[in-house]
């Protein structure tokens, strides 16, 4: 059986894979994700700890530097050394690892290729002509369907540069719904900043 089972897998493509993830991912409700992100490189923001709360399309991605909330309308990005809120109808650049984002990102020119299918786990190499300089390297749990690491890693010196790790994964949670409610009486000190 389990023999079977690997080899149906081995026949799946690397884009298969990955768009499995995705619908399973969006499917699930109340998710909860604890993340380490990291670089080999000297980085202002990095490491970063955090948690991602995810109900339907709203999220809450919560860590101690940065916080960003999206209540279904709005995107808020709230900066704590700075004491400033970035208030937008678009997302910023500051966090895009939302599931919905993470596979768009790897769904539109990216070469996805299967490197390797381990016992739990699917290995896809994904690379893309814009990025000559590097390739990501993505571990997908075969058994939950979620991603458990994406490294982006320098071609010539095959360097890791920046680590994305999920630490903890759970879904089917109570999430009360005011977790994604920004509350502006949390942030009298701050600076509001409306983007448009």
């Amino acid at each position: 059986f389990l023999l079977g089972f690997a080899n149906l897998f081995a026949q799946e493509s690397a884009i298969d894979i990955i768009e499995r993830v995705r619908e399973n991912a969006l499917m699930l409700n109340n998710v909860y994700y604890k993340f380490n992100v990291s670089s080999e490189f000297e980085n202002n923001l990095l490491p970063i700890n955090g948690v991602f709360y995810i109900k339907g399309e709203k999220y809450l991605i919560d860590t101690p530097e940065i916080d960003q909330i999206y209540d279904g309308e709005k995107f808020y990005t709230i900066i704590h050394e700075n004491q400033e809120i970035i208030v937008s109808n678009e997302n910023n650049t500051f966090f895009n690892f939302t599931p919905n984002q993470i596979f768009n990102f790897f769904l539109s020119g990216f070469n996805l290729q299967i490197e390797k299918i381990s016992n739990n786990s699917y290995f896809i190499i994904a690379e893309n002509n814009q990025e000559e300089d590097v390739f990501y390297s993505i571990v997908i749990n075969s058994s939950n369907l979620s991603i458990e690491k994406i490294e982006m890693i320098e071609k010539k010196s095959n360097t890791k540069i920046n680590s994305f790790l999920t630490l903890t994964y759970d879904y089917n949670l109570i999430v009360p719904m005011s977790l994604f409610k920004f509350d502006m009486n949390y942030y009298k000190d701050y600076l509001i900043v409306t983007q448009n």
